[in-house]
């Protein structure tokens, strides 16, 4: 399977490693920083600063978008309507019109999309994973769910017309579809931001449809160094904490210990251990062997619109002061 990368950022440059770890080919990079690029790759492969360009003479089977949240649509329907498949960073799109122009491009073109959604291939996820699908916790009643940080992101992820939002719409992705991940399909939210849309901190109540609830509390207003993404689960059996993914990869914590369990009424720590660049590459190479193999991604075009409905509802509900239904976003909204 021949693939092509765009974007060789931060995470760009992670799923660089992945492709390179894969049964894929990298055939060609595309990047508007042509020295970053060719720092990069070297000679390794042709490097272009034109998606449609990179696509007709390279012939990828698959594009991968590692590119501000604003050019997921325009470059993954140019890939879809291309012939290629695509994977794409989180989050899918910047709006649900953007998630439906992606959905509706792959359909008409018969072509597959995967979404990284990487910390459900962090190995202490999967392992909280199978202890709720065993039993061995019991339903779950409560999930919280923190992205506590000092400082800020800069560079695009400051400019909210390139993000789709705030922190919510960017790092707080990954706890909307950890929550759904975890807990199942999320029916109601409603959410307290200080500015909606552009937001800095923010708190969303979640109602899931197995009744369950769920917290998740974010913001940049921690000292500098913080960076805290624990998730708590209150069971019928049992209790289970996950102390960090980026927590450790940030440097904010430190240790093996990952997953902490109470069960038959005794605290332990699990021995799981991941790291989070791990857990990226993971996600990557999952979605490439599933696109190989003409299988739809464990996180596809549902998946992937799922988290930033959730998203858009917390916005509307920080408008509006009213506790928002997923069932109100179901519909396509792209003309």
């Amino acid at each position: 399977m021949k693939v092509a990368l765009c974007g060789l950022g931060e995470i760009g440059q992670i799923h660089l490693r992945a492709i390179r770890a894969s049964e894929a080919e990298l055939v060609a990079v595309c990047d508007l920083d042509r020295e970053l690029a060719a720092s990069s790759v070297g000679d390794e492969v042709p490097v272009f600063s034109d998606v449609e360009e990179m696509i007709d003479q390279a012939g990828p089977d698959a594009v991968d978008v590692c590119l501000p949240h604003h050019l997921h649509v325009p470059v993954s329907v140019t890939a879809l309507e291309r012939g290629c498949d695509v994977i794409l960073e989180k989050p899918m799109a910047d709006d649900l019109a953007g998630c439906d122009q992606i959905a509706e491009a792959a359909e008409g073109a018969g072509r597959r999309v995967g979404v990284s959604h990487n910390q459900i291939h962090y190995k202490p996820s999967r392992r909280l994973r199978e202890l709720i699908d065993s039993g061995e916790l019991g339903e779950i009643r409560s999930i919280y769910e923190r992205l506590w940080m000092g400082g800020k992101y800069g560079g695009w992820r400051e400019d909210a017309t390139q993000v789709g939002g705030g922190l919510l719409m960017d790092a707080g992705v990954h706890r909307i579809y950890m929550a759904e991940y975890l807990g199942g399909p999320i029916s109601t939210v409603s959410a307290l931001m200080d500015s909606a849309r552009s937001e800095d901190s923010f708190v969303l109540t979640l109602g899931f449809e197995s009744g369950a609830t769920g917290v998740i509390q974010g913001g940049y207003h921690g000292p500098d160094g913080v960076f805290d993404d624990r998730i708590d689960i209150q069971a019928s059996k049992g209790m289970a904490e996950m102390l960090g993914c980026e927590a450790f990869f940030e440097g904010d914590l430190e240790g093996d210990v990952r997953l902490r369990t109470r069960l038959d009424g005794v605290w332990a720590d699990d021995p799981v251990i991941d790291h989070w660049d791990e857990s990226v590459i993971a996600s990557v190479q999952a979605i490439l062997a599933d696109l190989a193999a003409g299988r739809d991604p464990e996180v596809g075009l549902e998946q992937g619109r799922s988290a930033v409905a959730v998203v858009e509802a917390a916005y509307r509900s920080a408008e509006t002061g009213r506790t928002i239904r997923i069932s109100e976003l179901e519909e396509r909204v792209s003309g």
